[in-house]
């Protein structure tokens, strides 16, 4: 009987100390953002410049030590139009003369331009002190591990979409963004889910095609890990990036 005691006393110490192990193993949010950061680019995300085709326009993006450049240019039967959005200021130029817009246009175009470059460079800038992160319960997609990161923006600061919520599926072991999903407001509002593929790296940042999915139904951006898992999305299109090219500055590329 005493052997016995003993026993279960020393198999309460080992769970024991499993428990606080991993409860030191634990991590935090922004810890999590700032792994899949370090495995995405790290720090040649600070200066660099990318060039990619989606959809028949050409962006380019210009980045140095917080200050940055977007372009968005593509040929009408206007011109050449090439939008520039840096730093809160936004204009439009066909055939190199600047157009005055209205602020629904304004609004228009900067969306257009941001939103694939945000999307194209993830995870960068999701270290941005304007972000609010949150750690979800883990989960698993086709039996991997994932950390669940929801984000959201406070109103200063945060843009003109800052209800906008955002969710992060980050692998357990190799902190890659597998899977991210979205709700947004404008247009009458709705969900996506996009479930990266193609992965590549260029210059040592990490690119990722998606497949963009979204549902008919009301459902939170934060369940529909569950929604991809029980086959309830609708595939609506393909995120494919084309002629990927980065220049590092001599900084970030030692």
């Amino acid at each position: 009987m005493r052997n016995y005691r003993l026993y279960c006393l020393l198999l309460l110490g080992v769970v024991g100390l499993e428990s606080c192990g991993d409860k030191a193993q634990r991590l935090t949010a922004d810890q999590i953002i700032q792994k899949a950061i370090d495995r995405h680019g790290g720090e040649r995300y600070d200066n660099m410049e990318v060039e990619f085709d989606f959809r028949k326009r050409h962006f380019r993006a210009k980045i140095s030590n917080g200050e940055y450049v977007y372009e968005r240019s593509f040929r009408t039967k206007e011109g050449w139009v090439t939008d520039v959005w840096s730093n809160d200021k936004f204009k439009r130029m066909i055939d190199e003369r600047e157009v005055k817009l209205d602020q629904e246009n304004m609004r228009t175009y900067r969306t257009a331009t941001n939103s694939v470059i945000y999307f194209a460079l993830l995870p960068f800038n999701l270290d941005d002190p304007v972000v609010n992160r949150q750690l979800m319960r883990p989960v698993k997609i086709n039996d991997q591990p994932y950390y669940k990161v929801e984000m959201t923006y406070g109103k200063n600061g945060g843009g003109e979409d800052f209800e906008n919520v955002y969710v992060y599926w980050i692998h357990k072991e190799t902190f890659t963004i597998d899977y991210l999903a979205y709700s947004f407001n404008i247009n009458g509002g709705g969900v996506r889910f996009r479930e990266a593929y193609n992965p590549r790296e260029v210059n040592g940042i990490r690119f990722q095609d998606y497949k963009n999915y979204t549902i008919s139904k009301d459902f939170p951006a934060q369940e529909l890990d569950y929604a991809f898992e029980t086959d309830q999305l609708r595939l609506i299109s393909d995120i494919k990036l084309e002629n990927i090219k980065v220049n590092l500055s001599t900084s970030t590329s030692n």
